[in-house]
């Protein structure tokens, strides 16, 4: 009799229901992500700092990467599924500039997540047997720490910003995104600094084992 009940009441506003699904699907493409993101920037983290690869390292990461691919599917999907909501329901919400920045930013992830599938895990395949920046130059060194923040900051930024409601219809998409910029490039900005550093000790050792 509960269930019936239940299934009355969800039956009874389908538009809610839809609604409700979208949403469901959508906390757990950015469940899935966010979660494999964040373990998967963590252990290059630690790779970075100097610890050799294994094959078992790689597969994790394919397997991390692969996560985080089906995360930002899912995100895609259930995206357009709110545009769709909005456009049949509510289509005042498709003035609210907090969803165009916020699919902005998953635009850039989409775009640096095929840059780390195509050039990053490759490249670790390759290191296997030595630490990840072995041979490394110093440009692509930062390339690759630059995807690495890309990924951290861009997968935090969409969170923070739908859980900010006083945001919606007051503050325009270029702020929003000036914001999310700004602090992209704080991070970057400290991420470089620990890769010079690494860098200049990286190089100064072979000089001082010279004496």
């Amino acid at each position: 009799m509960q269930l019936t009940e239940i299934m009355s009441a969800i039956s009874g506003d389908p538009e809610q229901m839809i609604r409700g699904i979208v949403r469901i699907f959508h906390f757990i493409g950015l469940a899935m992500g966010l979660g494999a993101a964040t373990l998967l920037d963590m252990m290059i983290l630690r790779f970075f700092l100097g610890r050799d690869i294994t094959s078992q390292n790689v597969e994790l990461f394919i397997f991390f990467a692969d996560l985080v691919a089906v995360g930002l599917k899912m995100l895609w999907i259930t995206g357009f599924g709110f545009l769709l909501y909005y456009w049949a329901y509510e289509p005042v919400k498709l003035g609210n500039e907090k969803v165009w920045a916020k699919m902005t930013i998953v635009a850039i992830l989409s775009i640096n997540g095929v840059f780390l599938h195509k050039a990053v895990i490759p490249f670790l395949a390759q290191q296997i047997g030595q630490t990840m920046l072995h041979g490394l130059p110093l440009h692509k060194r930062m390339l690759f720490i630059t995807a690495g923040m890309i990924s951290f900051v861009s997968w935090y930024a969409p969170l923070v910003i739908a859980n900010l409601p006083h945001l919606n219809f007051q503050v325009p998409m270029i702020q929003i995104l000036g914001v999310y910029a700004i602090t992209l490039i704080g991070v970057l900005s400290v991420a470089y600094i620990g890769l010079l550093g690494h860098f200049v000790a990286g190089v100064a050792r072979p000089r001082e084992q010279l004496w």
